[in-house]
């Protein structure tokens, strides 16, 4: 009961944490070919979740992974959501090969899962506002969401997801 109030009183007091945003649930593959239901299937208990929605987002998650210390293996828990939305479900081979071809890697390739659903759906559930910046989650396997933080990395920032952790 003290563990389910501190991570209350850890949300509360989080500028952009959404005590009231769950994760959707949807079915998604990832670039091994895998079906995941989402958020079941996350690989942690929580899992770190970047949220990009552009091919130039890249670099901000890149440095977010970086400041983490994330591996491809072994450490916290953690996977790529491009969200590409449902526009693209007709090119999903054209994108999903595009985005094979850059990494090699099957470790890392299970960690991207391509989302292929409404945009705006997906960031109605999560309480984003845009796709102009990533967003970095921490979520538990049932959807809750600890925290959701917006933009690049930063001290301050990475403080807030650890503070985040139950």
């Amino acid at each position: 009961m003290v563990r389910i109030l501190t991570i209350f009183m850890i949300m509360a007091l989080s500028a952009t944490a959404h005590a009231d945003s769950t994760f959707p649930n949807l079915m998604a593959d990832d670039l091994n070919g895998r079906t995941l239901s989402l958020p079941a299937d996350f690989p942690g208990k929580p899992t770190i979740v970047f949220i990009a929605y552009k091919r130039n987002q890249q670099p901000s998650i890149n440095a977010w992974v970086e400041r983490l210390g994330l591996r491809e293996t072994g450490g916290p828990d953690w996977v790529e959501l491009p969200v590409v939305g449902l526009g693209a479900v007709l090119f999903r081979r054209f994108v999903d090969n595009g985005m094979r071809s850059g990494i090699i890697s099957t470790e890392m390739r299970a960690r991207t899962i391509t989302i292929y659903s409404s945009r705006s759906a997906f960031n109605r559930a999560l309480s984003i506002v845009g796709r102009g910046e990533i967003y970095v989650a921490l979520v538990d396997p049932n959807g809750m969401v600890y925290t959701l933080i917006e933009g690049d990395v930063t001290e301050a920032k990475v403080e807030q997801l650890r503070a985040a952790y139950p």
